[in-house]
């Protein structure tokens, strides 16, 4: 029978790179963004709408792996910040995962499937002028370990992928803010490069599978380039 897996925030980035690898591993894929996706099973949502995300998942019969990787990234210093930024970078970032969740509950409980939420390096270490992002990141991991003790009898597992620095266009338009960023970046990560998408693609597929990662849940995975192995003073 073939796998099912719905993966938010497919247009790009990360979110495609999974679509796209899981599909090489025989998953078929239910890709959904706010923005409209080139595939006849895509699902055009944007995760702030709650009531909408619940209307548009509710109705699929079987999912056996969420991977909720939709996220907004805001840089601007915290007195800087509105509370409508901040309620916005919250709303999808975190209220996202747990409405996901929330809706696909029966199908994961069913398929006795998985869920992945995509949280950030900066859930652990962070930066200057990102302080909505960074409490984001931490709270989908913290709300990865809670949710992952709750639907443990149900047989459904969940984790947390901490990407580090990724070749995205979020990342892209950071560098452009700053000379030589891209540079101090990779001569301070121990691999000597920048992730790509497929990096973060293959460690979530490891996780959704029930035969490869059947006893791991509640647990976080940094891929990074060992970037968080370094001691910041150094």
């Amino acid at each position: 029978m073939t796998r099912i897996a719905l993966v938010t925030g497919a247009a790009r980035g990360i979110g495609l790179a999974t679509s796209e690898v899981l599909k090489e591993d025989g998953w078929e894929v239910i890709p959904l963004d706010r923005e409209p996706i080139d595939d006849p099973g895509a699902l055009c949502v944007d995760l702030a709408d709650a009531a909408a995300t619940t209307e548009a998942l509710s109705g699929l019969d079987r999912v056996d792996a969420l991977v909720n990787n939709a996220a907004l990234q805001l840089n601007k210093p915290l007195l800087e910040t509105s509370i409508e930024e901040w309620d916005a970078v919250m709303a999808v970032n975190v209220r996202g995962a747990f409405v996901c969740i929330k809706a696909l509950h029966r199908q994961l409980t069913e398929a006795r499937g998985s869920v992945v939420n995509v949280s950030s390096v900066h859930a652990r270490a962070t930066s200057n002028s990102i302080a909505a992002y960074a409490a984001t990141k931490g709270g989908l991991s913290a709300f990865t370990r809670a949710v992952a003790i709750e639907m443990a009898p149900l047989g459904v597992r969940v984790n947390v992928v901490l990407p580090g620095a990724v070749n995205t266009q979020a990342l892209r338009d950071g560098f452009s803010r700053k000379p030589d960023a891209e540079q101090t970046l990779v001569a301070r990560t121990p691999l000597k490069r920048i992730g790509d998408p497929r990096d973060i693609a293959q460690a979530i597929a490891f996780l959704i599978d029930r035969e490869r990662s059947a006893f791991i849940t509640g647990q976080e995975f940094v891929v990074d380039g060992g970037a968080l192995a370094r001691l910041s003073t150094e």
